[in-house]
């Protein structure tokens, strides 16, 4: 009841103070004595011996009493605040709306008792009222960086004097009050916004849980976790996309793709930290759902919608836009495969293997786009594996691929020479290396005849037909250096 009528009256000014409240106390005014579990409860705090007998020397006194008695000064050394206890509730509070919430968070670690008045002061004047929420939800333009970086600054701060003045509790007491911010923070809840992009609720809640839970320990950030994802239904949501067609629920899946990232992966400070909680959100789901989710949350968007056929049907005209669509993707794979103590690297196979067939066939361009961006390593596996199951034509199309790749952004087609060495050491014999030789001269012919013959007059595909040929040229001067090698060199 106290902590709706506080509820009422408090504010949060942007620089992170606390703001006025008048607090209607009457039922504590008349204690001197400081007893936040008064107004606290189903809080069970650790107890002494210690502690228990030194409350036991210090009974309640009143305030005329006390300032009457010769030995004052002997009864407030024994007791919990000291000289502060002389003070009533409701003024110490007003001495606290003084102080930073930087400030606050660090006297709650003076001592057990102070933690205790923090704590009411938290409670009783809550910084989240509706004003601030409200100018965390989407706007009409983009919120400057500048005013992000205050706004992310604030719930570090938050997180910091929640963590401090919680640290007694238990897990499942901590989780309730996170699972309170969040529940106000909602965009459903507390606003529907129109443009998810431009809103900033999650992000700053995500800021103020990665605070709270800073050096917890895994099995505590997986109940987290578990307890976040139950308390917002989002599993629920989960499981209703990766059983329906790519893009049959548009705002959903974009939805899922900002709580994801923004609570749990973006704040994270290390690789082995993005790949734990990257873990958490795939591994409960089979293979093919993994790589569906994985591009939810990397794949590239529009206008808050995935674009699910981007890369079945256009590849990227420039490397800028290429690193766009495929430098997520590609960061997510290698700390996935940084991540060894829950990822093999055949699961790192079979989930790139599912994501570039989804929603229907990658054009190989954009598979080889992917490669490159995901490093020598993933790449080598992914073609020995298809060279082992004796792809080979998957594997010339990915070689041609590579090579107007690596023409187009001026790369060095040394690491196609790379890549095919790989290739032709996976294979047993002489007869599937021919083969494999033959196949990517044939693909080469292909592609220019298809491009030549369905080309539009009035189109652009003179730069596509430069690429290809140039691709073809440097590809033959490279395999004839290699296999005159000795003829050529003086």
């Amino acid at each position: 009841m106290i902590r709706g009528k506080a509820d009422d009256c408090a504010r949060l000014s942007p620089d992170d103070t606390f703001g006025n409240s008048t607090m209607n106390l009457d039922s504590i005014r008349s204690k001197t004595y400081m007893d936040i579990k008064k107004f606290l409860p189903c809080k069970k705090l650790r107890r002494s011996n210690r502690l228990e007998g030194k409350e036991k020397m210090s009974p309640e006194i009143k305030k005329d009493t006390l300032l009457s008695s010769p030995d004052v000064k002997v009864c407030m050394k024994s007791a919990a605040l000291g000289y502060f206890d002389l003070l009533p509730l409701e003024l110490k509070f007003y001495i606290l709306r003084y102080m930073t919430v930087e400030d606050i968070s660090l006297l709650a670690l003076g001592s057990k008792a102070m933690r205790n008045l923090v704590e009411g002061f938290r409670v009783l004047s809550p910084s989240l009222t509706n004003k601030v929420i409200q100018q965390l939800h989407a706007s009409i333009h983009p919120l400057p960086t500048e005013k992000l970086g205050d706004f992310l600054r604030t719930f570090n701060r938050q997180g910091l004097l929640v963590k401090r003045t919680t640290c007694l509790y238990a897990t499942r007491e901590r989780l309730k009050i996170v699972n309170e911010y969040l529940t106000r923070m909602m965009c459903g809840n507390a606003c529907k916004c129109e443009k998810m992009s431009r809103c900033i609720s999650l992000t700053c809640f995500g800021k103020f849980l990665h605070t709270v839970i800073a050096g917890w320990d895994d099995s505590e950030c997986v109940r987290t976790f578990d307890i976040l994802n139950s308390h917002t239904a989002v599993n629920k949501n989960v499981k209703m996309i990766v059983n329906s067609k790519p893009g049959l629920h548009s705002r959903c899946e974009y939805e899922i793709r900002c709580y994801f990232r923004r609570i749990f992966l973006d704040h994270c400070q290390s690789i082995n930290e993005r790949a734990f909680w990257l873990t958490r959100i795939l591994k409960p789901w089979p293979m093919v759902h993994q790589s569906r989710l994985l591009y939810i949350l990397y794949g590239p968007t529009l206008e808050d919608e995935i674009l699910w056929y981007e890369l079945c049907e256009n590849t990227p005209i420039d490397s800028e836009q290429s690193a766009k669509h495929f430098g997520e993707l590609a960061n997510a794979l290698q700390i996935l495969h940084c991540y060894p103590k829950e990822w093999s690297e055949d699961n790192i196979i079979s989930v790139l293997d599912e994501l570039t067939s989804s929603p229907d066939e990658w054009l190989a361009e954009n598979v080889a786009h992917l490669l490159i961006l995901c490093g020598d390593v993933i790449t080598s596996k992914m073609l020995i594996s298809k060279a082992i199951n004796g792809r080979i034509m998957e594997l010339s199309s990915i070689t041609t691929s590579f090579c107007v790749v690596c023409v187009k952004n001026s790369f060095s087609l040394s690491y196609v020479m790379t890549m095919i060495q790989n290739i032709l050491d996976a294979m047993d014999n002489g007869k599937k290396r021919l083969q494999f030789f033959n196949s990517v001269m044939d693909m080469f012919r292909e592609l220019i005849l298809d491009m030549h013959e369905f080309s539009d007059p009035e189109d652009t595909h003179g730069n596509d037909m430069y690429y290809m040929v140039t691709a073809l040229a440097e590809f033959t001067k490279k395999i004839i250096q290699l296999a005159y090698k000795n003829s050529i060199t003086l």
